[in-house]
């Protein structure tokens, strides 16, 4: 039930049987009858492409997942089919997932079974894959062209780690056959070998080195056990030794900055360093003075990032200022960022807040004016400090009319047969073909049938950022407020946490296993069910009601644990309550404490969610506020 949600109103069973006629059958009765012969038509593939299945197909010739039918009849006859029919196919699935997914299949099996003539029938570019690349220059070296071969074969040698077994046979043809590396080719392995922490892969590639390049590799291993020896290196100038001083003086950077930094100023005039290589060394010795105790000593930490004007550099040294409220050296450091992203609001606040704190009163006021205007965590910052009501800024783009592309009749399709998965696969398949001003155009589309992921992700992906109604829909609306009712929390906030977290995506899946629209990590999910007395499978998280409950009831144990402090909770929220009671060990205004949270993720996550429950409850008619009166202290 909770699933049909997602699912376009037209395709609502309630609303096929209101639509059907006496006169005859509906385009919902059709659509009905076409699903049910092609979910047969699936059966009777698992038993070969018999009469049924053949007269089954023919009879969906204009049914939107007929090419699914044909990938699926495709894949169970890889070994016999000639490049000619693969081709057909993939021009057919061109703009539809169908077609990578068909030509990866296919080119591995041709790969796997050494068939290279077949390879590159279909394959006329070296794959994106690296184990297809293999193959790809393995067929070159067979029936292609050797010295296409070689110039692959060097180029996918020329890594920092062991590569895939399936260039092992094309990097043994190139050795036999070719030139195999020179020494400027093993010299580069091992300086990649260097920075990716592979020593091992240094003593490897010292068996393809001339007996001149062998001691500079001894001494590149050397530098990788001991890189504080470099503190007092004397070498004579020479490019390849700038070279390993400035991989060896990264990695002491790493360590102890201030060593590096010594190492740096010892080799300076002694080696012919680019001013690339300069860079690389001082930018990690200072991002790493920026955080170690043994740093650099700052006036040349202030110097460099002078000199250097790295944005990102610079706003960690502006972080930290703002952790200790030294205003005036937030004012040198702004200085230091590009016109772009000093203009931003995050910064424009900043200077507003150390203007204030210098005295400039008049300057603060006009920058807090200004900034309170725009619908951001900064801009709602400006605007609550000026007791101003916050504003939406919202200015939806005008239509161009209806938007039609064939990936939504599949997409409508997979819905109906609750193949949710491979619905949102061929929805962003299509938004990545498409022009910004057509992604908005279907954002609409999918918030008029009520696909609101998918409305969401098109925006976004258009970077449509005033389009307020796409990119922050209600979803789930009476599962969100029953919850946030039981759970005694705003319903605004869990919705700005799940669009936070999901984008409203009840499937979402991060890279550390996070699961559904509240994103619940499984042993969370396993503990908070049991202190509900709620029974738990992790399957069961990818369940809407089931994750907003989970969710919602571990937000409340983080309000309970941080005395109602919103930040702090949602900061839990995202990096474990345990970060944040290390975090809270001094008390500071809270703007500053959430600009100087040391994880990017978590700061990002705290201001979007704050902010996005601005947005939601400014939608909802409700009055919004971004920080309450007790999570507020005194602004100094």
């Amino acid at each position: 039930m909770v699933l049909a949600l997602c699912l376009p109103v037209s395709w609502w069973p309630q609303t096929a049987a209101a639509q059907s006629s006496a006169t005859g059958p509906t385009n919902v009765d059709v659509r009905a009858e076409q699903r049910a012969r092609y979910t047969e038509a699936l059966g009777e593939l698992r038993t070969g492409m018999g009469p049924r299945y053949r007269a089954l197909r023919s009879e969906l010739a204009d049914y939107p997942l007929a090419l699914y039918l044909d990938y699926e009849a495709l894949m169970g006859q890889l070994h016999y089919l000639r490049p000619a029919e693969a081709n057909s196919f993939l021009s057919q699935a061109r703009g539809s997932p169908l077609y990578e997914r068909f030509q990866h299949a296919y080119l591995m099996h041709k790969g796997r079974d050494r068939h290279w003539r077949e390879f590159l029938g279909v394959a006329d570019k070296p794959p994106r894959d690296i184990e297809l690349q293999c193959y790809y220059y393995r067929a070159q070296r067979t029936v292609g062209d050797r010295a296409i071969a070689w110039r692959g074969a060097a180029a996918l040698w020329n890594v920092g780690k062991s590569q895939d077994d399936a260039c092992d046979i094309l990097f043994e043809r190139w050795v036999e056959e070719g030139s195999g590396p020179d020494d400027d080719l093993v010299w580069s392995r091992a300086l990649k070998a260097f920075d990716a922490r592979n020593p091992h892969l240094i003593r490897y590639v010292k068996r393809f080195a001339s007996n001149a390049l062998r001691p500079l590799l001894d001494e590149l291993l050397a530098v990788y056990r001991r890189p504080d020896l470099l503190v007092t290196d004397a070498h004579l100038r020479d490019v390849n030794h700038a070279q390993l001083m400035t991989v060896g003086i990264r990695r002491l950077a790493r360590v102890n900055p201030e060593r590096a930094r010594r190492a740096l100023e010892n080799a300076r005039g002694a080696q012919p360093f680019s001013d690339l290589q300069l860079e690389a060394m001082e930018s990690l010795i200072v991002r790493h003075s920026l955080f170690a105790q043994s740093a650099a000593p700052e006036p040349w930490l202030v110097e460099t990032l002078m000199r250097l004007r790295d944005d990102e550099l610079t706003e960690i040294y502006l972080r930290n200022q703002v952790a200790e409220g030294d205003w005036p050296a937030i004012l040198m450091g702004l200085a230091w960022l590009s016109d772009g992203v000093r203009s931003g609001d995050k910064w424009r606040y900043w200077e507003a807040r150390a203007q204030l704190a210098s005295g400039a009163d008049a300057v603060a006021q006009s920058l807090f004016s200004e900034l309170a205007g725009q619908r951001s965590y900064h801009g709602f910052l400006a605007a609550q400090r000026l007791g101003e009501p916050y504003r939406l800024s919202s200015a939806p783009a005008a239509s161009d009319g209806a938007f039609a592309d064939a990936a939504i009749g599949r997409v409508e399709e997979l819905l109906a047969l609750d193949e949710m998965e491979a619905a949102r696969i061929e929805w962003r398949t299509m938004i990545t073909r498409l022009a910004d001003q057509d992604r908005v155009a279907a954002a609409r589309l999918a918030l008029d049938r009520g696909w609101i992921y998918y409305a969401i992700h098109a925006a976004n992906t258009a970077r449509a950022w005033d389009e307020v109604d796409l990119r922050f829909p209600v979803a789930f609306e009476s599962i969100f407020a029953a919850h946030a009712e039981a759970e005694s929390v705003a319903m605004t906030e869990l919705l700005a946490i799940a669009r936070r977290e999901s984008a409203m995506d009840p499937l979402a899946r991060s890279p550390v296993g996070a699961l559904g629209l509240m994103q619940v990590m499984p042993a969370t999910g396993k503990i908070v069910a049991r202190q509900m007395g709620l029974p738990y499978r992790t399957s069961r998280l990818q369940k809407v009601d089931y994750n907003i409950a989970i969710g919602a009831h571990y937000y409340r144990s983080l309000l309970d644990r941080f005395a109602e402090h919103r930040p702090k909770a949602l900061a839990g929220y995202n990096a474990g309550p345990h970060r944040v009671s290390r975090w809270v060990s001094s008390e500071i205004p809270t703007d500053r404490w959430i600009e100087s949270l040391p994880f990017r993720e978590t700061r990002d996550y705290v201001q979007n969610v704050l902010a996005y429950a601005v947005i939601y409850d400014k939608r909802a008619g409700r009055r919004p506020e971004l920080l309450r009166q007790h999570e507020l202290n005194t602004y100094p």
